[in-house]
C-alpha cells in the first residue's frame, strides 16, 4: 500500500498546483477588467460625440429652414 507520508506529498503538490491556477485565474481577471474599464471609457466619449452631433445636425436644419 501507499504510504501516508507519499500521500502528503501527493496532495501537497496538488494543492500547491491548484493554487498556482486560481493565482494565474486573478491575473487574468484583473487583466480583463482594466481592458472592459478602458472600453467602457470610449464608450462614453462615443456616445458623449454623438450626442454633440445630434446637436449640431439639429441646428443645421434650424438654419437651413
Amino acid at each position: 500500500m501507499i504510504d501516508v507520508s507519499i500521500l502528503l506529498v501527493l496532495f501537497g503538490g496538488v494543492i500547491v498546483f491548484l493554487l498556482f491556477l486560481v493565482y494565474l485565474m486573478q491575473r487574468r481577471i484583473q487583466q480583463l477588467l482594466r481592458e472592459v474599464d478602458r472600453l467602457s471609457g470610449r464608450m462614453q466619449v462615443t456616445s458623449s460625440e454623438i450626442e454633440a452631433l445630434s446637436r449640431n445636425v439639429e441646428e443645421f436644419k434650424k438654419l437651413k429652414i
